[in-house]
């Protein structure tokens, strides 16, 4: 075989895989962005299987009716561009006499909490109390309307931004001491660990 001919076949060559090479990198992207969203997937019903664990444990070491996590959140894009307009709860976890609130309590307004998350948010402590005796109205007309008579709200991380865990009493006032305080601590620490594994997959 000549050379000119071995010539032009290298060049034809060229063109092909030239013309071709962006297809084959955008299908090879593809596949491995499929498979990095299945194992993302996988690994972030694992987190979650793990959250709902640590609110069974939380239940059971304070005796309330229900533990949940509530996420902020835009949800559809405001017209002003406001960031977390809507709280939603997540995950819940509750005695076999308590009914799920989880699937009504979804893209609720935050207008009404704004005055007990700016609470959560600037205590010292991490969290803070919603009985009949607290100083905001409006949060404990909305615990009211939910059936709630006492809450601790726990600040998920260093910023109300990160959510919050909700343990909450129906028909009681409890006080829940320093140890107690301390283990809960502890497992909201550890719930914002999976969370932020999660939004690193």
């Amino acid at each position: 075989m000549n050379q000119d001919l071995l010539k032009a076949l290298g060049i034809i060559l060229g063109g092909i895989l030239a013309t071709v090479a962006p297809y084959i990198a955008t299908w090879v992207k593809k596949r491995f962005a499929k498979d990095a969203e299945a194992k993302s997937f996988l690994h972030n019903a694992e987190y979650r299987v793990k959250i709902n664990e640590v609110l069974v444990e939380v239940r059971a070491l304070t005796g309330a009716n229900r533990v949940a996590v509530m996420e902020y959140h835009n949800g559809n894009a405001a017209m002003n561009g406001l960031p977390f307009n809507y709280a939603s709860m997540t995950y819940e976890k509750t005695d076999q006499t308590t009914r799920d609130m989880m699937p009504s309590f979804q893209k609720m307004p935050i207008s009404a909490l704004c005055e007990v998350l700016l609470d959560v948010h600037n205590s010292q402590k991490g969290y803070v109390k919603v009985n009949e005796n607290y100083k905001y109205e409006d949060a404990v007309e909305v615990q009211k309307y939910y059936g709630i008579d006492t809450s601790y709200i726990f600040r998920i991380g260093n910023h109300i931004k990160h959510g919050t865990v909700h343990i909450m009493w129906i028909n009681e006032n409890p006080e829940l001491q320093e140890e107690e305080l301390e283990i809960i601590h502890y497992k909201v620490m550890y719930i914002n660990e999976l969370m932020e594994k999660m939004k690193k997959h």
